[in-house]
């Protein structure tokens, strides 16, 4: 017995030897094998690389297995392949088609095939600051201050950060709100400058959607153009085709996208960058129709605030009549007077809500209300709302005892999304405020046109995205942390934005208020 153990133990000693040495033979090889790769400065093909078709907007899957390992883009005619050695897609290709400048789309290393060598020349940075824009911390402070024009290969002129997305199946509603976003100088900031974790798979929504923003403001675009079909495509994995190839509410969409932010920015405390940026407080006074003397007092967390429009009149003087109501009386909602009727839970009672503003973010959203839902079809109305550009002053819709914890009540108008045609078949665009050059632009997909101020005004409001005076340049902004008084009667409401709800229900639902 004892001899079986010491031969037992000699086997393991003898196995544990081995597969040591295994190990050490695999790492020298792995470094011979990156040592073995030689460099040159003189490749004879860099004249062959035609930059007019280079395209990293669209997913980097090889062209014939639609795998995404180790995949190189042809710098001759812009197609992905897989592979560098012999028997790959990308060494077949490169022979039939004589196309011998290839990079490796990951880290942006340039080789020819099938010599097999390192390109190492300066004139490929421009294409490896295409494939992956980045940004230090100086470039992106400055970014609302300094004023740069862009021209693409073609001649086209461009602003970045004010340039057109392409229009993907119909995805004009997205396209608003990426353009929305990149007003939010905190959020944008933020995502310029993400970098994914490396200890852990990276999130592919937010991700694509910093590599979005960052190639929206690159200043070195080939085309002067974007397309956003990576992040499309994440949105679409995630939500199950719900946001995807079809028209859908771009409020909906916000929502979605800021939950699911939300959830991947929070901190241990619950807090985010999200909920700071966005998050305000409204109280909610309710009480039965039947007996308005008994209130119940509460108070919830949102990122939206709905505004609702009068009814059109029945009977009109002619029929180019389009009616016109200012943005201070729809405020009126939020005056703690003006009383709101609403159907209760299980349809049985009535109630009337009173709603004011507790806390204000440095960025208010509002969302005017103008579909509705019949019993046959969608209807939209068309009332025209007049608002200001500058200067809004929410004071008088703060609750008396919340005024001192918000010093700062003033917005300036940074974004207006608005629907042009009908309900069904329209189409939506932004108009967005360019803080360099303090000038109006409309985004509509593609197109990007300046607008002078006055005509802002006369669009089809939808959504609007304020910002509190206070911001900075830089995305900072004041954190005022003096208690918010308590009301006397709290209910637990939770916050809304945790609500998983369907896209077709997620703009009636109760992360936005009213």
């Amino acid at each position: 017995m004892p001899e079986e153990d010491e031969e037992q133990q000699a086997k393991r000693a003898r196995a544990e030897e081995e597969e040591e040495e295994e190990a050490e033979r695999l790492a020298k090889k792995k470094k011979r094998g990156s040592a073995e790769v030689p460099q040159r400065l003189d490749c004879p093909y860099l004249g062959t690389i035609n930059r007019h078709v280079l395209d990293f907007d669209f997913e980097k899957l090889c062209s014939v297995s639609l795998s995404g390992e180790n995949v190189y883009v042809d710098l001759v005619d812009g197609k992905f392949f897989q592979g560098r050695g012999k028997e790959t897609n990308a060494y077949r290709h490169a022979l039939e088609k004589s196309h011998y400048v290839w990079m490796n789309v990951v880290d942006g290393k340039v080789f020819c095939i099938p010599d097999g060598y390192e390109v190492v020349d300066k004139s490929l940075e421009d294409i490896k600051f295409n494939l992956a824009p980045c940004f230090d911390e100086e470039e992106i402070e400055q970014i609302s201050t300094k004023v740069r024009y862009a021209k693409a290969l073609d001649g086209t002129d461009y602003i970045p950060g004010c340039i057109g997305l392409n229009n993907i199946c119909n995805s004009d509603y997205e396209n608003v709100i990426v353009q929305v976003l990149c007003q939010v100088v905190p959020l944008r900031n933020y995502l310029l400058a993400y970098e994914p974790p490396k200890e852990r798979k990276q999130d592919p929504v937010l991700s694509t959607l910093a590599d979005l923003l960052r190639k929206m403001y690159n200043p070195r675009n080939f085309k002067g153009l974007v397309s956003p079909h990576e992040f499309y495509q994440a949105i679409g994995h995630k939500t199950a085709k719900k946001f995807y190839s079809k028209q859908q509410d771009p409020v909906a969409f916000f929502s979605w996208l800021m939950n699911y932010l939300h959830k991947k920015l929070k901190a241990k405390d619950g807090s985010s960058m999200i909920h700071d940026v966005f998050q305000g407080e409204v109280q909610v006074k309710m009480s039965p129709a039947t007996d308005e003397a008994r209130v119940t007092e509460s108070k919830e967390k949102t990122i939206l605030m709905t505004l609702e429009l009068p009814d059109e009149p029945l009977f009109k003087d002619n029929l180019d009549f389009i009616p016109q109501v200012p943005l201070f009386n729809l405020l009126e909602k939020f005056n703690g007077e003006k009383a709101f009727e609403t159907i209760a839970k299980g349809g049985e009672s009535r109630e009337i809500r009173r709603y004011c503003l507790r806390r204000i973010p440095p960025y208010v959203i509002f969302v005017v209300k103008r579909f509705r839902n019949n019993n046959f079809f969608i209807e939209k109305n068309p009332t025209i709302v007049t608002f200001p550009l500058k200067g809004l002053d929410l004071r008088d819709y703060i609750h008396p005892d919340c005024q001192p914890a918000n010093p700062e009540t003033k917005y300036d108008l940074v974004a207006n999304v608005c629907h042009d045609g009908k309900p069904e078949k329209g189409t939506y665009k932004v108009q967005c405020f360019h803080h360099p050059t303090s000038q109006w632009f409309e985004l509509h997909d593609l197109r990007v046109t300046p607008v002078l101020p006055q005509m802002v005004a006369l669009t089809e409001s939808y959504v609007q995205v304020y910002q509190r005076q206070d911001v900075k340049t830089d995305g900072s902004f004041g954190k005022f942390e003096m208690e918010i008084p308590d009301i006397s009667a709290e209910v637990e409401t939770g916050i809304a934005a945790e609500i998983e709800m369907a896209p077709e229900d997620l703009a009636e639902a109760g992360i936005i208020i009213g």
